[in-house]
């Protein structure tokens, strides 16, 4: 049976997660319908790799462990809000990343390049953003908030290992596990 699956970093910081919520409960406060993440499922997607067979997240176990045992523990800068598609027709508002951005994107890089090998689908742009919140409605003044919090410092993370994640989809929203942990090389 398929498992729903993805690579990503979690957010385990807990001032950043206190600053994470803290403009979650802001731009929840604007007229727009929006669904905030979770707490406990804040991450930065690295390669999300949708439905896959138990025996092939075995293999993307395996590369995994190849891949990242190339890369030393970094350093990334949470910064700013934005939304996709555009801030005048947000479906998912989210914090970028400042320093540390090459890094990530190295890693996800080398990830996807190896698992396109096993068929999965180039990625066409890497951007390093944490999804704080999904648009289910109308967007009100949203839009203006974004715009506010647009140059937020939110902290700073420190990547010390990379996970493949299984995402069980619920009424209530996503339930993510881990399945695999790889933690990158010290300094």
């Amino acid at each position: 049976m398929p498992i729903r699956s993805f690579i990503a970093i979690d957010i385990e910081d807990p001032e950043v997660i206190s600053k994470i919520l803290s403009i979650q409960e802001e731009i929840c406060s604007s007229s727009a319908k929006l669904k905030p993440v979770e707490r406990e499922n804040l991450h930065l997607t690295l390669k999300f790799l949708g439905e896959v067979e138990e025996d092939r997240l075995t293999q993307v176990m395996s590369i995994m462990d190849d891949i990242l045992k190339k890369f030393s523990q970094f350093r990334m800068k949470l910064k700013g809000i934005g939304a996709f598609p555009t801030i005048n027709r947000p479906n998912v508002v989210w914090i970028g990343a400042e320093e540390g951005r090459e890094a990530f994107v190295r890693v996800a890089s080398e990830l996807d390049r190896a698992l396109s090998k096993m068929g999965f689908q180039r990625e066409k742009g890497i951007e390093p953003h944490l999804t704080i919140a999904r648009v289910k409605g109308p967007i009100g003044n949203l839009p203006e908030i974004i715009r506010k919090l647009s140059d937020i410092e939110i902290g700073y993370i420190d990547v010390r290992e990379v996970k493949l994640k299984k995402s069980t989809l619920t009424p209530r929203g996503p339930i993510y596990g881990d399945m695999h942990v790889v933690k990158l090389s010290g300094q």
